[in-house]
């Protein structure tokens, strides 16, 4: 894995772009920030499960340890504090996923004064049971707290306590800001903790609290108002009045506090602040758990969290672009360091991301100031031009795509949305100004896959404004059809093309109609041709804007997003048959699909695209070849098409790669795949190849390729040359379906 892919001259030029970018933002007013959530994956033992597939992992959660702490020591301010908490619990998993994260408060003030009562995954110790409950019993004289505010739990059937609760909550009391607890009743004669693994503070058994009259409600202070420092002790609250709960247990030894849900920065602030002065006073360094710090209230940070196969960082957001690139290539350079890498190989050498996104989200300094909230047309305006080009949607994603990946279009799926859509844009046309409110209304049914999940989509919402969920009300918009770049340079670039088109759309709006691509979506714009050439279209855009990139910064995407084959000269050295990936979206088998935590696809056909050059004897304006030189694959005729350029033409071939039941298939494997080139004035076979979907010895590849050299050399050897060929006494006709008249469709040949 390399930093920067690019040359010195090359990467100056990509700078300077970048200051110019935000030389104008600045000027505008914007007030742009951008975040990502880049993923890795071991640069060793990519052939392991948790590397593979699985989203927990010993050496997962081993190596983001040893990442979390590295990256505080790079990036993080002074003051902050490392947090072991819970991530996102997904359908059919027991229990929430680990979040490894570093917070920082942004006004400079401190978070956690003393790094040495945190402990880490290195710490060792021997407290038990007896001193957790000091810990509680000193913690809730530093809040002021009545000692029988202390609810001790046990494990079922257990004699010794298992750890220590305490309710409690941020209340307004006789006109000063304190912190109130109650006793929980109803539970027989002691707490019995559920059964499980989990911090107790995930095991509390809620259902068995009576439910009150009228639960507590809490009190929000911001960082504008002086710290919680009680004087006076408060009387309990009425009994279950109070259901968020702070707990204290050992666990190897080491004290654990499990933070429970805060919806206030200044009072999660205020705890810890007590929580340190409590392990200042025992000397017992701790482990903070539970529920992150409340995000955009003053408090900044990032999260490591576990995905399939792979590890994701919540970086934290940049302002600039010279903090985003000192940002990311930190980022990097800590990943390289704990043996985590980007740069992966399919087991038949294609080159691949790490399988999990590189999402981008744009936003602003706070909510309030997100831009998308202050010009609403800017998140038309991005809808509207990643509507209008696919190379968008498509060239930057994985290999999941289509109406059922992760990332969807809005036109995928859902055949109404666009007539929808531009009625919403109509709607928010007609408002002088707009409420978020009114936003998430009229754009989130429009912005889901067809399932309904306004999490998987290409332009993602779901952090914009959401009136059921507060926590998400962030004013992000979040660019999901981004996957791993191998390379920070190549990230830092995606991350400018956005920054750029803020630019852009805020001088200019782009209000155009959307456009009605139908079937284009599954013929077209799948070939590598066509969404280059329509990328280059984008680049034009902004460079008339006046932001000048240049293609030939984004070769490197296309190398790895559409890897090449093999080539090989036909009868003529400047006559060149290629053969490169194209994309196939792959959808989800729904008769085996149970809701769990994957959803299993069929990935067993493939396409890829044919390149002619130097077929010189037909016209360049024939929109197919017709005339001189066709090209057959497996006996069937391929549906070349002309460039535009002279002698150059392009078809696509789509066939099943591989069985995708136990059993045989109604359609078996078209591979491996035979090319002839025929030139049929002179009916003469000029040369062609053989494509293997695996090693042509017909064995599979027993193991993921262990570098770059070995995933070249299995490239290599599945291109084989023909020298000799046969010329059919008469070609084939053209078999072709009308919603895909750009590629041959195997399975269409009976």
């Amino acid at each position: 894995m390399t930093i920067q892919p690019f040359s010195p001259d090359q990467w100056c030029a990509i700078n300077q772009l970048g200051h110019r970018v935000d030389d104008d933002l600045r000027q505008m007013e914007v007030g742009l920030t951008m975040g990502g959530e880049p993923t890795y994956i071991a640069a060793q033992d990519q052939d392991s499960w948790q590397w593979r597939y699985a989203a927990l992992g010993e050496d997962k959660r081993r190596i983001a340890g040893k990442l979390l702490q590295s990256l505080q020591q790079r990036i993080a301010r002074s003051g902050s504090f490392c947090h072991y908490g819970l991530g996102k619990l997904y359908p059919g998993e027991l229990s929430p996923r680990w979040a490894l994260g570093c917070f920082w408060r942004l006004d400079g003030e401190p978070l956690w004064r003393h790094p040495k009562l945190l402990a880490n995954d290195s710490t060792t110790d021997h407290k038990t049971w007896q001193d957790a409950k000091t810990f509680m019993v000193e913690l809730l004289a530093c809040l002021a707290l009545p000692s029988d505010a202390i609810i001790t739990a046990y494990d079922l059937e257990a004699t010794l306590p298992t750890g220590f609760v305490l309710p409690f909550l941020t209340v307004q009391y006789e006109n000063q800001l304190t912190w109130q607890s109650c006793r929980w009743t109803g539970m027989l004669d002691r707490l019995t903790l559920l059964p499980g693994e989990e911090s107790i503070g995930m095991r509390l058994p809620w259902s068995d609290l009576p439910t009150p009259e009228q639960l507590i409600a809490e009190a929000q202070p911001t960082f504008d108002v002086a710290p919680i420092r009680p004087t006076t002790s408060v009387p309990l609250a009425p009994d279950n009045s109070i259901r968020p709960a702070l707990t204290i247990q050992v666990c190897q030894g080491i004290v654990h506090i499990f933070m429970p849900p805060i919806r206030s920065a200044r009072s999660y602030a205020d705890v810890l602040t007590a929580i340190e002065a409590t392990a200042e006073f025992l000397d017992c360094p701790v482990v903070i758990e539970g529920y992150a710090p409340p995000s955009n209230q003053g408090i900044q940070g990032f999260q490591i969290t576990p995905d399939p196969g792979v590890l994701e960082v919540n970086i934290h957001p940049a302002a600039t672009w010279p903090d985003l690139v000192q940002l990311h290539q930190t980022l990097d350079e800590a990943a390289i360091a704990c043996g985590l890498t980007c740069q992966k190989h399919a087991l038949d050498g294609r080159p691949m991301g790490t399988g999990g996104g590189a999402h981008i989200t744009i936003g602003g300094a706070t909510p309030q100031a997100s831009p998308l909230f202050r010009r609403p047309d800017l998140l038309r305006s991005f809808i509207t031009y990643w509507q209008h080009h696919p190379s968008l949607s498509y060239a930057f994603a994985g290999q999941y795509i289509g109406p059922t990946s992760q990332a969807p279009r809005v036109d995928e799926g859902h055949h109404d949305s666009l007539y929808e859509l531009e009625l919403a844009f109509l709607t928010l046309a007609r408002c002088e100004s707009v409420e978020p409110a009114v936003i998430d209304h009229l754009l989130t049914p429009l912005m889901q896959d067809v399932t309904g999940n306004t999490h998987r989509t290409a332009l993602c919402i779901d952090k914009l404004f959401p009136r059921n969920n507060p926590r998400l009300q962030l004013g992000l918009l979040e660019f999901r059809g981004f996957e791993m770049p191998p390379e920070t340079g190549l990230r830092l670039l995606q991350m400018l093309l956005i920054r750029a088109c803020v630019a852009w759309f805020w001088y200019q709006p782009f209000t155009k109609p959307l456009k009605r691509w139908d079937a284009e979506l599954r013929d077209r714009w799948l070939l590598p041709h066509y969404l280059i050439q329509d990328f280059a279209i984008v680049l034009a855009d902004l460079r008339r804007a006046g932001y000048a990139f240049e293609a030939e910064w984004f070769t490197p995407f296309w190398e790895h997003r559409f890897p090449r084959y093999g080539q090989l000269s036909l009868d003529n050295p400047s006559r060149i048959l290629e053969v490169h990936a194209a994309l196939e979206p792959w959808p989800v088998l729904g008769e085996v699909t149970s809701g769990g935590t994957a959803r299993p696809v069929n990935n067993s056909l493939e396409r890829i695209q044919i390149t002619l050059s130097g077929a010189i004897g037909d016209s360049p304006e024939l929109e197919t070849l017709s005339g001189r030189y066709t090209v057959l694959c497996n006996g069937q005729r391929l549906p070349m098409r002309s460039t535009g350029i002279t002698g150059k033409y392009v078809g696509g071939v789509r066939f099943r790669a591989r069985s995708v039941l136990t059993t045989d298939d109604v359609t078996p494997p078209h591979a491996p795949l035979h090319f002839h080139v025929i030139d049929t004035w002179q009916q003469k076979f000029v040369g062609g190849a053989t494509y293997h979907v695996q090693s042509p010895t017909g064995k599979d590849y027993e193991h993921l390729p262990i570098s770059v050299e070995e995933g070249q050399a299995r490239l290599a050897e599945r291109f084989v040359s023909i020298r000799r060929g046969t010329v059919p006494a008469e070609l084939p006709p053209l078999i072709l379906h009308p919603e895909a008249p750009m590629t041959l469709d195997l399975r269409l040949v009976l």
